[in-house]
């Protein structure tokens, strides 16, 4: 992926604005990442924003880590105060977000770069935020990142070559304003998504509460099996002749850790990669559960189309839809006591037979149904409020792209720029020969 499509619109831009890289900004402080060695989780220690914790625009950590006082007084240049903006370095590259108040003096992970922008000066913390959130940035970004496909990596003096457009400060305040509408909406469906799974949580544990309830081992009630290495896929090409471990097949989607540790629904239905799959690699068929271990417990999902699971992923498959969602359910709610099935260098990789041998209350079939029944209604509508974020996230960047343009506010091209009225501090010209 190249840098042109950025570059290409940067140079259209309308009367009025300018491009700068987002080193040249006026900065509080050198642009840096967090801790690179936080120690153990420490329960009333200082909270510490992962990249992970980056999602939709917004920091949102679902399980917060956090490190030693001590560690946290060593890094007093990984503190995060409001109005920052993070950065994702690795993984999920160039996404960001604003940091609010409730996080203020947090520490960050070396996966987060820090901004800290002088306000005012050529454009804000929102601004900035909408920007790197774009898909012109987020390719640009993509387009420098070094590694893996599941840990690219963006270093920081890449970071600060990335160019910024500085719009007239009239147009970033009507596009900012109209932004936060379509943010509301935003944080309206991420709620839902969020509580709709765990309201049948709610059920679920109000239907097993009282340990009256008879248990059995996992490994009665659906068959287990592991994921594996996987051929890395090349772009375009063929299956291929017999090898140690039979022949290639097509690309396909291929499901990681990481996958599902960071997907915010219960159900997954697209992941990070397309690998091509060796002929003895078997593919779980949807409505499986497919699980991944982190430091305090295990994330579950299901998948909604065939995958082949990677390594580190245990794969259930339940008999029917009413076992599929009690065990879900059974599963998200006993997270942290089944993290003692994990296992390997900081517990990431989750024993089958440690699992297997796991109980679980085990209602008669036709108190599962009953619970599947309502669990189902309320993960489709997490599902739908899931589809309508993609769709706010497809207006945000159409509207992004309309106000490059020129369009909608055409008659604005000749204010002046942020830059122009706060005096410039040497961050007007462009990196592209514009002014």
């Amino acid at each position: 992926m190249s840098t042109a499509r950025a570059e290409e619109r940067l140079r259209a831009l309308p009367v009025g604005w300018t491009v700068v890289a987002l080193g040249d900004l006026p900065l509080k402080s050198p642009i840096g990442y967090g801790i690179t060695r936080p120690g153990p989780h420490v329960d009333h220690g200082v909270g510490m924003v992962r990249a992970a914790d980056v999602q939709g625009g917004r920091v949102h950590p679902d399980h917060v880590r956090r490190v030693s006082h001590q560690v946290d007084r060593d890094h007093p240049r990984s503190r995060v105060g409001a109005g920052d903006v993070l950065v994702v370095m690795v993984g999920r590259v160039g996404e960001a977000a604003v940091v609010t108040e409730e996080f203020e003096g947090w520490n960050a992970s070396r996966t987060i770069g820090r901004i800290s922008l002088v306000e005012p000066g050529p454009v804000d913390s929102d601004w900035l935020s909408a920007w790197l959130n774009s898909s012109y940035a987020r390719e640009w970004c993509e387009s420098r990142a070094t590694g893996s496909t599941l840990q690219r990596t963006l270093n920081l003096a890449a970071l600060r070559e990335l160019p910024v457009p500085v719009p007239p400060l009239a147009q970033a305040r009507d596009f900012l304003r109209l932004m936060t509408v379509v943010e509301e909406k935003a944080q309206v469906d991420a709620d839902i998504v969020r509580t709709a799974p765990a309201v049948a949580d709610a059920r679920f544990r109000s239907q097993t509460a009282g340990g009256w309830m008879p248990t059995r081992p996992f490994g009665e009630l659906a068959r287990i099996s592991g994921g594996s290495r996987v051929r890395p896929h090349t772009q375009g090409a063929q299956p291929g002749p017999a090898g140690p471990a039979g022949p290639a097949g097509p690309a396909g989607p291929v499901v990681a850790p990481a996958d599902i540790l960071r997907s915010e629904l219960a159900h997954l239905g697209a992941t990070g990669s397309e690998q091509a799959v060796t002929a003895d690699v078997p593919l779980c068929p949807p409505g499986s559960l497919l699980l991944a271990a982190r430091e305090g417990g295990v994330r579950v999902v299901v998948n909604e189309v065939a995958v082949a699971p990677g390594r580190g992923v245990l794969v259930l498959e339940p008999e029917s839809e009413g076992d599929q969602y009690w065990l879900l359910h059974a599963i998200r709610c006993h997270a942290v006591d089944l993290a003692s099935t994990a296992q390997g260098a900081g517990g990431r990789e989750i024993s089958h037979r440690a699992f297997a041998a796991a109980a679980v209350p085990w209602a008669p079939a036709d108190v599962r149904d009953r619970f599947a029944e309502l669990a189902g209604r309320l993960h489709r509508r997490a599902r739908a409020a899931a589809q309508e974020i993609v769709t706010l996230g497809a207006l945000r960047e159409a509207l992004l792209d309309e106000l490059l343009a020129g369009g909608p506010h055409r008659s604005l091209g000749s204010t002046p720029s942020y830059g122009a009225r706060v005096g410039g501090g040497g961050v007007q010209e462009s990196l592209f020969g514009m002014r």
